[in-house]
């Protein structure tokens, strides 16, 4: 590989060098999502609906239709969209589920969009088209009725899908044509919400941008610098040299020797008095060199959040949050537009569903009561990272500021738990049985009898409550106070909130 100039020609006795960067951001941004907890939340005005019944069949649904994709030499999901959001700035899947002989099976499969084509109007997606280069196997595996000419080892295959039909065709060829009887195409697209909103001739293309937009055009530049750089130290092996001739000494180019000649191992040079050989200067080009990899490589940090790697030394909780901050902004419009495509590939497979007529379906193990899907609820995916470093930067922020702001606050806004409502229930539970002794008492109890099926013998639950509970029970109804557990404190902040202190 050779370096180019500014017209695209390739300069003699150069090397080109391609840095990894790009690699490395994309394998840390995507390594990043796919560590993402997933959880996906229904919620109902009613509190009559069952909305733990609904989470749990979307649940085996993604992993029933996750076993499908392996087999057909595809990717599992979740790991594919991140690709997608990380590279391609955009997503999209084909939701196909069919009710047959009692059993619901749910088709989810990924595509590229980068191969894909859509077209809108007022009622939303109105076609989608999808371009693939298949094995004649692949494609009768998946078409085992369809009729194929072509034998080449791979052939150009469309997937054509509008509101009422789908058809495959190969090459130029259309080798399939059905009715689907949806009534609607039966695919997902979401674009990252990163990049142009404007309605410019050329906007298209700076739409739902992938996580390289900010280093697109800082990239091929730091490429150039550091070929040149290369190209340079390259020429310190076969350094150009300069002669100096007697004044009126007059030589024909060819009559020159070369710097191989005059470098190689052994050689005498005889030269003349006031002549020799001299190195051709580079020292500025060096420093100009270094001075320009060194802003660019700052711009490249900036916009890659570098210094989120940067863990080998000590940092305080303001710093940890600082960079966890930084890191967020790359990932989560990302992982945002994950949570919505699987939001609506939920709502499209349980439309499905329903729509099938049918009143029990087998979904995996379980039998599914369709009647329990129906009603009006909202679906919605959310994420949350398990980063060590980040709790405990925050719980010693949440430490700092106990008596400032109400606790409700700390744990919604400082910790940002996970459910904070079920984690006050918690506390409040846990402290009424550190206030009342009989309640910790028969709480103890209860887990012991709980504990019988796991192989407990049954006789220490009996015991406690003989020689203690009872008792307890007997003092509480005559009005004798009841001996209380010492009050539980927050402990210290385990990092500095601040250099130099708390």
């Amino acid at each position: 590989r050779k370096l180019q100039d500014s017209d695209g020609h390739e300069i003699k006795n150069s090397i080109g060098i391609l840095l990894n960067d790009p690699a490395q951001f994309a394998w840390r941004v995507e390594t990043a999502l796919n560590n993402a907890v997933e959880q996906i939340v229904v919620t109902a005005e009613s509190k009559r609906f069952d909305t733990a019944y609904v989470e749990n069949f979307i649940r085996r649904v993604f992993k029933e239709a996750d076993k499908k994709l392996p087999p057909r030499d595809l990717y599992p999901l979740n790991p594919f969209l991140d690709q997608q959001t990380c590279r391609r700035g955009r997503v999209a899947a084909r939701v196909l589920g069919q009710v047959k002989g009692g059993i619901f099976n749910c088709d989810i499969t990924p595509w590229d969009t980068r191969y894909f084509v859509y077209g809108m109007d007022k009622e939303g997606l109105a076609f989608a088209t999808y371009k693939t280069r298949r094995s004649k196997d692949q494609l009768l595996g998946e078409y085992p009725d369809v009729k194929i000419v072509d034998n080449r080892s791979e052939m150009e295959v469309w997937d054509i899908w509008t509101r009422e039909t789908n058809e495959i065709w190969v090459g130029n060829e259309k080798v399939l044509e059905q009715k689907h009887g949806l009534g609607y195409v039966p695919i997902v697209f979401r674009k990252v919400p990163i990049g142009s909103m404007l309605l410019d001739a050329d906007t298209l293309k700076y739409q739902g941008e992938s996580i390289f937009f900010l280093i697109r055009d800082l990239l091929p530049e730091l490429n150039r610098l550091v070929s040149i750089i290369q190209s340079i130290n390259i020429k310190e092996l076969d350094r150009a040299l300069q002669l100096k001739e007697p004044p009126g000494t007059i030589k024909s180019a060819e009559s020159e020797p070369t710097v191989d000649e005059v470098t190689a191992t052994g050689t005498v040079n005889v030269v003349s008095t006031g002549g020799g050989f001299e190195l051709m200067p580079l020292g500025q080009l060096r420093e100009q060199a270094q001075l320009l990899f060194t802003i660019l490589r700052n711009e490249m940090d900036e916009a890659m959040g570098r210094r989120f790697q940067d863990v080998a030394q000590p940092k305080t909780a303001t710093e940890i949050l600082e960079i966890g901050q930084e890191q967020q902004t790359i990932i989560l419009p990302r992982i945002a537009t994950r949570g919505l495509l699987k939001q609506s590939l939920a709502e499209m497979f349980i439309k499905q569903v329903i729509e099938s007529g049918v009143a029990t379906v087998k979904l995996g193990n379980n039998t599914v009561e369709v009647s329990k899907l129906k009603g009006e609820y909202e679906i919605e995916f959310k994420y949350y990272f398990k980063d060590p470093r980040m709790d405990i930067a925050r719980a010693s922020m949440a430490a700092s500021q106990r008596g400032l702001i109400s606790d409700r606050m700390i744990r919604r806004d400082t910790l940002q738990l996970e459910d904070p409502e079920a984690t006050e229930q918690e506390l409040a539970r846990e402290e009424a049985l550190r206030l009342n002794s009989l309640l910790n008492i028969r709480d103890k109890i209860i887990k012991l009898i709980q504990g019988i099926d796991k192989g407990g013998d049954g006789m220490e639950w009996e015991i406690m409550c003989d020689s203690q509970y009872c008792p307890m029970l007997e003092q509480a109804i005559k009005g004798t106070p009841l001996q209380q557990a010492p009050e539980v404190k927050p402990s210290q902040p385990l990092v500095p909130m601040i250099k130099g202190g708390v």
